[in-house]
């Protein structure tokens, strides 16, 4: 019984703080803005052209690269090998592949010249003896023994200077027994 005018009671309390918070607020009179004039065309004054200072005739020119006797930005600062291989001269098919590209099948030393078998990338097999050209780098067959073969190449380095150098190519380790 005491339940209904409880519950009454608060749906008034409710019902009035629900209404008081429905009011228009009083809002404090702001200053109005005028409009913008609009001044009529003829009246306009023209402004004359700028005069410029004479510190901006003083100003350093742009810069302008100058490539004469500087080196290429692009160009690669270590240029490995350059071969001495003339480019009118045709290549042979060993000449065509690195020294690092062929794999040592088989040497054969007896009474007679060395000579050696080697692979090449595509699968074709040639014969080796003292003299044959092999190699990008004008590379040539120096001595053919029983641990592989020398090959003496030819090329310039980074610097420009000529040089020779001795690489072998090697029997793969035996596998198995």
């Amino acid at each position: 019984m005491m339940r209904k005018p409880l519950l009454k009671g608060l749906l008034m309390v409710a019902a009035l703080v629900m209404l008081a918070g429905c009011g228009e607020k009083e809002s404090k009179p702001t200053a109005e803005v005028p409009a913008p004039r609009r001044v009529p065309a003829s009246t306009v004054k023209k402004q004359a052209p700028e005069v410029k200072a004479p510190e901006a005739e003083k100003a350093p020119p742009a810069y302008v690269y100058e490539p004469a006797g500087k080196r290429d930005p692009f160009e690669p600062l270590l240029t490995v090998r350059k071969s001495l291989v003339d480019p009118g001269e045709p290549l042979t098919p060993l000449q065509k592949f690195d020294l690092g590209q062929f794999k040592l099948a088989g040497i054969i030393v007896g009474k007679d010249e060395p000579m050696a078998l080697v692979l090449a990338p595509g699968g074709k097999s040639y014969i080796l003896k003292k003299g044959v050209k092999i190699g990008k780098n004008a590379g040539t067959v120096v001595a053919i023994d029983q641990d592989g073969v020398q090959v003496e190449e030819k090329f310039y380095d980074f610097s420009g200077t000529f040089r020779k150098s001795i690489q072998k190519i090697q029997l793969p380790e035996r596998e198995g027994v």
